[in-house]
């Protein structure tokens, strides 16, 4: 039976990991799980518990977990990536340490934590407030959203393996990693999975995990080992004739710009799309200049839109459709 310690006096966050241990233990073969809704909208897709199994097992084996390890619980149980860390506990014998939701999981925190899982958010915070804590984890891995190279290059120095996650919920959670704290950049495939890419966009084959072929949204470039990610094709702005990456755009400006933003575009009818750059803050001393400089002029926005809040799904990412069906509440500064 799986060892769990409780550091949270959170009832229904206790209920939502006891009601799912329960439902793991049941004798259905399969359990529903609800995507982000990041990219499309949300939708419930069934994932068998052996495939589920299977992916825990490839986790431990990269990351070479070992039975009796402390498995830190700090993702909501509602997610895909909170579900499968508790699957992880009981299928590679690990003790579960389960703490507060929150930006700050290792607030009181005393007990050595051999490995975790957090969100770029929750690493920005305990940089800020826990950094021994952080710093002290066995095996951090990363995930669930966007992670800007200005955060990267706080994590090179870490002195344990930090690992930055790629997946989605179809994949039943992160099917390749990447050292951020080594000199190899690219994502490494977990074991028994296979990549391949078809018109620059990534292919899965991952028999254990009942996928045959899976082609994704995701540009990549192949490598020996693996592959360098190169942002998504379903995100990639056309305008003018003009391809932009977003997520090339943001890292770019991610040491320039404090809080969350994304870049993302409208409707015109002379360019097709027009760029624009978002940003969560009520007021921005944004250098335009540093801005255009480290752009230039085919990859600058045209206009920056400021929100009191961003729309966020249930695991803590940006809501890029969400937020932009709020304009009408945003600040417009025209560059």
């Amino acid at each position: 039976m799986i060892s769990i310690q409780y550091h949270s006096t959170d009832v229904v966050l206790r209920k939502s990991v006891e009601e799912f241990i329960s439902e793991w233990l049941n004798d259905s073969p399969s359990l529903l799980v609800q995507t982000s809704g990041s990219t499309g909208p949300p939708k419930l897709i069934e994932l068998k518990k052996e495939y589920m199994r299977n992916s825990a097992r490839m986790t431990g084996e990269f990351l070479h977990l070992q039975s009796g390890d402390t498995a830190l619980l700090c993702l909501s149980p509602s997610t895909i990536a909170g579900k499968m860390m508790i699957v992880r506990a009981l299928e590679l014998n690990l003790q579960l340490i389960v703490v507060d939701v929150q930006s700050n999981p290792l607030k009181n925190l005393t007990e050595a934590i051999d490995f975790a899982a957090l969100i770029p958010l929750q690493v920005q915070e305990s940089l800020k407030y826990q950094a021994s804590a952080l710093k002290s984890i066995g095996k951090l891995i990363i995930g669930g959203a966007v992670l800007h190279e200005k955060l990267v290059r706080q994590l090179k120095g870490f002195p344990n393996p930090v690992w930055q996650t790629f997946g989605m919920t179809e994949t039943i959670s992160h099917i390749a990693m990447r050292r951020l704290n080594a000199s190899t950049s690219e994502y490494q495939p977990l074991p028994n999975i296979r990549v391949d890419s078809e018109d620059h966009r990534l292919v899965i084959r991952a028999p254990g995990l009942g996928i045959e072929h899976l082609m994704t949204n995701d540009l990549v470039a192949l490598t020996t080992k693996g592959f360098h990610w190169l942002g998504r094709s379903d995100f990639v702005i056309n305008s003018g004739g003009i391809k932009i990456h977003p997520e090339q755009v943001e890292e770019k400006l991610s040491d320039i710009i404090e809080g969350n933003f994304f870049s993302g575009s409208l409707p015109d009818e002379r360019l097709g799309e027009k760029h624009i750059l978002c940003i969560e803050a009520s007021e921005t001393k944004l250098d335009l200049e540093q801005l255009k400089s480290l752009l230039g002029s085919k990859e600058a926005p045209r206009s920056i839109y400021l929100f009191e809040r961003f729309a966020y799904t249930e695991s803590g990412k940006i809501n890029r459709c969400e937020t932009l069906k709020q304009l009408d509440h945003a600040t417009e500064r025209v560059l």
